[in-house]
């Protein structure tokens, strides 16, 4: 059931090799190089006379991979063969002029492929942008737009005939102008033929280009500096600046309840840094990053490198280059702006740490916060966390001492935190079938701050009209085919719809089950909301804000802008509004139902619960005028909600710290994942069984296994899963035992897929 991959060169796990200085151009010289693939080994080449003076390690190279070219990443040199090897092969061609990876580099990404138990190249591969992953360079970016005038009779018939090329005219039509195909895709969960199909078709218009415009380039949001700071400002910045200037550098959790001014100390303190001729990296979710967070930095530092996902490959690359060659000095970007390639680095800030989209979910599945940190050490720069709700694990490392801990209690401008109303849902009488939606104490405040020229939010973290399609006959939901999910019921386009899959079908007249007829919609989703905002206060410009809606990234930057300019009265939507937004005239929020994450089989369930709620109260009373929170729950009385009423974290903390030291989860013990996938059940079984044992026999009683058992997602777009979760307390080995056994353990079937997840957010 194990095997060794069989490469012709050095081994992953032979380290002493590997960054060796070169040498001379005379006599034998080689080369280990990194491949983009998921083996657990370096593979050597021999490096031809006339290259020789360009090959050192972080240089990129061409070589030969089987039948194919590849490109790799020179890790290291040798002036002699490994031991036994056979012949090998020369490289074909250096692909640039100087090192894009300094040894720190290099360090931190093996660091990363032995942490999170990937290759060496797929570590290096999650550094690089796009463009330079290919010997061709850039990739030409195709944008799709729809055509001028359609047969509406044909496309009419693209829903019988050719339903995933209806929902993407469909998509096309709801568009203002052009998007990218690739992105356009990823949200049908689609292939870039049905798009050319459409093309083909004469619905749409397709073009490459290598580059376009970039709304975050141009982002002018100001932020006034202010004349003074808050004594705990002052006292921050004192401590920050201080460990800059010493050198040594250092990691700091800055906790600050929303409007603290977290923000502003992240400036003083790259202020710094840029005098004192260091960079700066600031990393923040990525769907904060807009104009406004941006638009700070650019205001306040001149030219600033913007690193997300969705740039093209030429901007990425462009922008990349620009940082590494000391034209620009301060990064912005999401999770993979850790690996900017800042010379001199100086600061390293993590704003909303506690954020899971700092996360990757896919290989390496590393976590940002843990790469800042070891990035800082390695530089001696300075390290922020930031956020109002920390994470369990940054709060206890700030317990412990590995943190120091800097605490914002109160808001700027002696601004008051708003008081939060807990409503209980189960107490409030409603005027039709099954449980209301507002609570009538809700509907005065939004309607008072209407009638005052004030704003507000409606949060509800569910999209579509309702999420249950429910059979009364039979008591079934109605589900996906090919996901273990509810369909969900989409009124603007009249479908059903997996949320997993992205699969859509008509809305069922039928049980599937039992046949009876009409299935009950229940509960409510932002679509749902947000047409009962509009029948409630028909005069208010109400806007939703989800993934429906906000289908480019200039949607989300226009709502926000107009919002800003009190364009909208009302902002409903998921948790895409629930942070990071600084509006003044926003008095009231409102959150719909605070049970939704509560009851998701997850051990974070409650931790999460009671960030998103602080988050979203953060949104209010952010000027002069008073805010008002109103929470919406029909279980008012768990922890995590009244902890959330109350403002009070470090409660909410120490009991949920407890609970989880009496449990073994993290942040007291440390977790694996492993998850096991396939379409074939009995192949599924057998390697999960077989991952089950491995797993047991390697850690012995230095950790806990638990499983196989099915996920709690069991089936995901047609793949049957299970998973397997290793327990073990911080101070043994336990999960380095289970990653070097998963390490070494290749499946022998094709079909059936093994991730490893060190560190897990998601257990689902």
């Amino acid at each position: 059931m194990r095997r060794k991959p069989e490469p012709t060169g050095l081994l992953f796990e032979e380290p002493e090799e590997v960054l060796a200085a070169a040498p001379s151009v005379c006599g034998d010289f080689y080369a280990e190089v990194a491949i983009q693939r998921p083996l657990d080994c370096l593979f050597t080449y021999s490096v031809p006379l006339e290259l020789r003076a360009r090959v050192e390690p972080g240089v990129r190279v061409a070589v030969p991979f089987g039948h194919k070219r590849e490109v790799g990443v020179v890790v290291g040199t040798r002036a002699a063969p490994p031991a036994g090897a056979p012949r090998l092969k020369p490289l074909f061609s250096v692909l640039d002029e100087e090192p894009l990876f300094d040894a720190a580099m290099l360090q931190l990404t093996r660091w990363m492929a032995e942490e999170y138990a990937c290759s060496w190249g797929e570590a290096l591969s999650a550094v690089m942008p796009s463009a330079l992953k290919r010997e061709a360079g850039a990739r030409q970016v195709v944008m799709i737009r729809l055509r001028e005038e359609l047969d509406e009779e044909r496309a009419a018939a693209l829903e019988k005939s050719q339903p995933k090329q209806f929902r993407m005219l469909r998509t096309l039509r709801e568009l203002e102008g052009p998007i990218e195909l690739r992105e356009l895709c990823r949200r049908l969960n689609v292939t870039e033929g049905v798009g050319k199909s459409l093309a083909r078709g004469g619905f749409a218009w397709i073009e490459r280009v290598v580059s376009r415009n970039d709304p975050l380039a141009t982002s002018s949001v100001q932020r006034r500096r202010p004349d003074a700071l808050t004594h705990e400002q002052q006292a921050a910045v004192t401590t920050l600046e201080a460990a800059l200037a010493d050198g040594k550098g250092g990691a700091f959790l800055l906790q600050g309840v929303t409007g603290s001014g977290k923000t502003e100390i992240y400036l003083r303190l790259i202020e710094s840094a840029l005098a004192a001729g260091k960079g700066a990296i600031v990393m923040v979710p990525e769907i904060a990053l807009t104009p406004q967070t941006v638009g700070w930095f650019r205001s306040r530092f001149g030219e600033v490198a913007v690193l997300h996902s969705r740039m093209t490959d030429a901007q990425r690359r462009a922008m990349w280059l620009s940082v590494k060659h000391r034209r620009t000095r301060v990064v912005v970007g999401a999770r993979s702006a850790g690996f900017a390639p800042v010379p001199d680095l100086g600061v390293i800030v993590l704003d909303e740490e506690h954020e899971p989209s700092f996360k990757q979910e896919s290989t390496p599945r590393y976590h940002a916060r843990a790469v800042a940190l070891r990035r800082a050490a390695q530089a001696n720069a300075v390290c922020v966390l930031g956020s109002a709700t920390p994470s369990l694990e940054s709060w206890q490392a700030a317990q412990e001492g590995r943190l120091k801990r800097i605490v914002l209690r109160e808001r700027v401008q002696g601004i008051r935190l708003p008081p939060i109303e807990v409503l209980d849902l189960r107490q409030e009488k409603s005027d039709h079938p099954g449980p209301p939606l507002f609570t009538r104490r809700l509907l005065e405040l939004v309607g008072g701050a209407l009638e005052r020229g004030e704003q507000a939010i409606l949060f509800q973290n569910r999209r579509g009209f309702s999420p249950v399609l429910w059979c009364a006959a039979c008591g079934e939901t109605v589900r996906c085919s090919q996901c273990d999910s509810n369909l969900t019921f989409h009124r603007r386009i009249a479908r059903v719809v997996c949320h997993s899959c992205c699969e859509e079908l008509p809305v069922p007249r039928a049980c599937p089950m039992c046949t009876a007829p009409n299935p009950r919609h229940l509960g409510a989703g932002s679509e749902r909301v947000e047409l009962l905002v509009k029948k409630l206060y028909p005069a208010a410009r109400v806007q939703r804000m989800d993934s429906d809606t906000m289908l480019r990234r200039e949607d989300y930057e226009d709502a926000l802008e107009r919002f800003g300019r009190g364009e909208i009265d009302v902002l409903v939507g998921t948790q895409m509004i629930a942070k990071g937004l600084d509006f003044p005239r926003v008095t009231v929020v409102g959150v719909v139902n605070a049970d939704q994450a509560l009851h998701l089989p997850d051990f974070r369930a409650s931790e999460r619960t009671f960030q998103l709620l602080a988050q979203v109260a953060g949104r209010a009373g952010r000027g002069l005028l008073d805010g008002r929170i109103v929470v919406q729950s029909a279980t008012p009385s768990h922890p995590a909600i009244v902890a959330a009423a109350k403002h009070d974290y470090e409660g909410f903390a120490r009991a949920e710290s407890r609970l989880r030291a009496e449990l073994g989860y993290p942040p007291h013990g440390r977790l694996l994942r492993t998850v096991i996938d396939s379409e074939d059940l009995g192949k599924l079984d057998e390697v999960a069984q077989a991952v089950g044992k491995l797993l047991r026999e390697a850690v012995g009683t230095a950790a806990q296994v638990l499983g196989p058992a099915e996920a709690p997602i069991a089936l995901l777009r047609g793949r049957h899963r299970k998973h397997v979760l290793v327990k073990a307390r911080r101070d043994s080995d336990g999960v380095e035992r289970a990653r070097a056994a998963l390490r070494a353990y290749a499946v022998p079937h094709a079909k059936v897929r093994v991730s490893i997840d060190v560190d897990p957010v998601s257990m689902l």
